[in-house]
């Protein structure tokens, strides 16, 4: 486990995945992140990539040939290296591989940095396409926060806030786990403040397409502790819980992507997927978003 720390914060990441795994509070004496009960979800934040969500039948087509990746790809399950390391930025890199290039036949080279300054963490992405032809990738992030910061927090008792008061459109999910792209409604009203609630998440994640979001901060009415999540220029957001339906997971997702699952009437064609980037010889794609914990 790789360690930042500073006054305020102790973080812990793992090379596995380049993974956020822990960030506490030494003031607060608080855990922000969920701590990967397997009973409800087994991970903390993983990175999401080279797709974001579920394929079709988690099939693709890339350069004539089908391809199998299963849900958000698989960066979160490999050993990553780490290249950087001091008391408050630690990096981490993947290449491909024998076994990626099975899954993703592409050359490339993901690098995952977090930076620690106060109360504040960036999260850093850069791909690079080493390839002399189109390098297509999405990629996400999906770090969990913990709805029982202090002994006694109900799921409930947590607002999510977002950065402007709208009204909002999701894209719903179908019975395969294929978005649909025409906006539903999230709210009846204009809204910017609105209390946690599982029957929100009973058809799985709540997946706000097309730049409406730039920050959502969630945080306890009663006690005022909570995180705010920024980031500026990604094309979409999800929030995410697990097992809705028989409300009892302790955490909530707040989850910046580039890239989205399949549409229900989406090209088979993984270089032609809505969403997907498409990176030109030798250059680099950058992205980054900042969490702050109060």
């Amino acid at each position: 486990m790789y360690i930042l720390k500073n006054a305020l914060l102790e973080i812990a990441i793992s090379s596995l995945g380049a993974e956020l795994k822990s960030v506490k509070h030494k003031t607060y004496q608080l855990e922000y992140m969920w701590q990967a009960d397997p009973q409800f979800w087994g991970r903390t934040s993983p990175v999401l990539f080279p797709i974001v969500g579920k394929l079709s039948n988690n099939c693709t087509q890339i350069n004539g040939q089908n391809y199998q990746l299963s849900q958000h790809g698989f960066a979160r399950d490999c050993e990553f290296e780490c290249v950087v390391q001091t008391d408050d930025k630690v990096s981490f890199r993947l290449t491909a591989n024998d076994q990626t290039k099975t899954k993703y036949p592409f050359d490339f080279e993901l690098l995952i940095s977090y930076i620690l300054q106060a109360d504040r963490l960036t999260v850093n992405w850069q791909v690079i396409n080493p390839n002399t032809e189109i390098l297509p990738f999405s990629i996400g992030a999906h770090p969990a926060f913990s709805t029982q910061l202090k002994n006694g927090d109900l799921f409930e008792d947590y607002d999510i806030i977002f950065d402007q008061l709208k009204n909002y459109y999701t894209w719903p999910f179908n019975a395969a786990m294929q978005l649909v792209n025409q906006g539903k409604s999230f709210k009846q009203t204009p809204v910017q403040k609105f209390p946690l609630d599982y029957d929100d998440f009973f058809d799985d994640a709540l997946v706000f397409p097309e730049q409406q979001l730039q920050a959502i901060t969630l945080k306890n009415r009663h006690h005022g502790h909570g995180v705010s999540v920024e980031f500026a220029g990604f094309p979409e957001v999800a929030l995410w819980t697990a097992d809705a339906k028989n409300k009892r997971s302790p955490f909530v997702c707040i989850e910046p992507w580039f890239g989205h699952a399949d549409l229900a009437n989406g090209s088979p064609e993984f270089i032609n997927k809505r969403g997907v980037i498409q990176l030109a010889s030798q250059e680099r794609f950058e992205a980054e978003y900042q969490i702050l914990f109060f």
